[in-house]
This record gives C-alpha cells, structure tokens and sequence, in this order.
C-alpha cells in the first residue's frame, strides 16, 4: 500500500513529502526543503530506502537540501527540464533575496509533461503547470496529487516571483 509521510521542513515551513510503499518501504523524497538533517532522520527514523529525489520547482526552500540527500542516499535527482537552470542562481531560486547563494548540482534526470515515472514500487505521471514558476510540476500518483506550490492551502501558489505568471 502506498503511503505519504509529511515532513515540514526549514524556516518557511516548506510541505517535503516521502512518497512509499509500507511493505517494501521503498521510498521517493519530494522537495525536501531546507533542512536536510530532519529530513534525513525522518527518512532514517521509518527505514524508508529512497529510490528518487524529485523537485516540483527550484525555489531555494524546496531544494536547499538537495545534495544533502543526494549524498546520502546515493540517488538521482529528477526535476521539470525547464526549471533545471533555475538550482544554480540566486536570482531564479529566490535564494538572492535572503542573502546567500544556493548552488545545487544538475539533475540527473529531466522530466517532461505527461511523461510516466515508473518506480519499484509505483508510477506516477508528470504534469507541467507553469504560473508559481515557469517550470513548475504536479506529480499525480493512484489516487492522490502532490503539488508543490502550484497550490497553497486554500488557494493558488504565488505567482508574482521571476518566472511565474498567473495565467
């Protein structure tokens, strides 16, 4: 049975998602935020066994931990092609704003609209919906979405930063 562990995450309190099945507890992390050591104990805590690291967008509080958890795990990093360029810059990540730089290395692999993600232990398909940023995803899996900040609670995702457009 596939199951979704929520974890908050940094100090925006940014929603870091482990997607798994409770049988084999093989795991997907989803924007795990700025604070990779909770975020690693959590993962650790449960024994999940990550297979994939997925960014719905580039902002700094969804991927400063990126390579934290790509360290320590050993595993690949999958992100919307558009929104790829976005880890490197301050500008485009909003990290310029708080005062520091965030570089987190290429994804290894780059996802496409529609495209059908297949892992041990289920699949989940790709959906493009541009307006938080121009590259930003949702990922629909059986039976449940996750949306990144496509959508806020109660509303839509900001949509004013470098990038976005409410259209």
């Amino acid at each position: 049975m596939i199951k979704v562990k929520k974890i908050i995450s940094g100090s925006l309190e940014e929603n870091c998602y482990a997607v798994y099945d409770s049988e084999s507890l093989r795991a997907a992390i989803i924007d795990p935020g700025e604070d990779g050591k909770k975020v690693i104990f959590e993962i650790e805590k449960d024994k999940l066994k990550l297979e994939l690291l997925i960014n719905t967008h580039g902002h700094y509080d969804h991927v400063l931990s990126d390579d934290q958890i790509r360290f320590e795990f050993k595993i690949p990093l999958a992100m919307y092609k558009y929104e790829a360029q976005i880890l490197a810059g301050a500008y485009g990540s909003g990290s310029g704003s708080i005062g520091f730089t965030v570089n987190v290395r290429e994804p290894e692999i780059l996802l496409e609209d529609n495209q059908e993600v297949k892992l041990s232990f289920t699949t989940f398909k790709v959906m493009h919906t541009p307006g938080h940023t121009k590259g930003s995803i949702c990922l629909l899996f059986d039976g449940f979405l996750i949306t990144g900040d496509t959508l806020f609670a109660g509303t839509i995702g900001r949509t004013d930063f470098d990038g976005g457009s409410y259209e």
